[in-house]
């Protein structure tokens, strides 16, 4: 059983527009990218990939370069 599905769209520097689906089954945390790419981690990894994202993110300016 699937909660807290968040699906939204990513964009790669080349202007492709992705599908990412985000969400958590029985004890992990699974990643959907496209209709052919899935990653599925345990809560520790997808808090230090979240982790990592923002403080890369961050460091890039965020928001500020669109």
């Amino acid at each position: 059983m699937a909660f807290n599905k968040r699906q939204f769209y990513v964009n790669t520097p080349d202007g492709d527009t992705i599908l990412t689906e985000v969400f958590q089954e029985d004890d992990k945390v699974t990643i959907l990218l496209g209709e052919n790419k899935r990653i599925d981690l345990d809560v520790e990894s997808a808090f230090e990939l979240a982790d990592t994202l923002l403080i890369l993110a961050n460091d890039m300016g965020g928001y500020e370069n669109e």
